[in-house]
């Protein structure tokens, strides 16, 4: 499988659009606000945590070829602290912007996950490529819960924040 350069511009920009939004909103919120579940939701903490354990099982099982989205951290000092989720954000978009997958898309690696809660974990084949677009919509699906969740509490957020970029380009047509 050969990819183009773009293609690997796409997704890592699509990676690091996905980690500034979170920052964004960092910026924007209370500390309040990012760590309550009053409402019956989860926390955005919770969210911005969630996304972020994805990009640190990606980036932990590159070397090896082989990621477990299962073997999730769960920081809860991510969830809980605004100080501590804007440094994650930094770390992971430096490793993102810095790394050496631009020729490596196409790699062949392996990809573990429960799918199901009464059964065992799933393990496929996938390319670096699609676990980066695999983050890039994950991504994308929790930072629109959030923008729910922060026009809940009033907070006013930009019109393309959480949202895929097909809808962006359609909306633009």
């Amino acid at each position: 499988m050969i990819f183009k350069f773009t293609d690997a511009t796409q997704l890592l920009a699509g990676c690091v659009r996905s980690i500034e939004q979170c920052g964004q909103l960092l910026r924007l919120i209370s500390a309040e606000s990012y760590v309550d579940s009053s409402r019956g939701m989860s926390s955005v903490g919770a969210h911005i945590r969630h996304i972020l354990d994805r990009f640190h099982c990606f980036l932990a099982g590159m070397p090896a070829g082989s990621i477990d989205y299962d073997a999730r951290k769960r920081d809860k000092s991510i969830e809980k602290n605004l100080d501590v989720a804007t440094f994650a954000l930094v770390s992971v978009r430096w490793r993102i912007e810095t790394m050496a997958a631009l020729d490596d898309l196409g790699n062949a690696i392996t990809v573990r996950e429960s799918v199901h809660h009464q059964g065992p974990a799933v393990t496929m084949p996938s390319t670096v490529g699609r676990e980066l677009m695999g983050l890039v919509t994950h991504s994308i699906h929790h930072l629109a819960i959030i923008a729910l969740i922060v026009k809940s509490y009033g907070y006013e957020m930009d019109s393309d924040f959480g949202k895929a970029a097909s809808t962006i380009l359609y909306e633009s047509a």
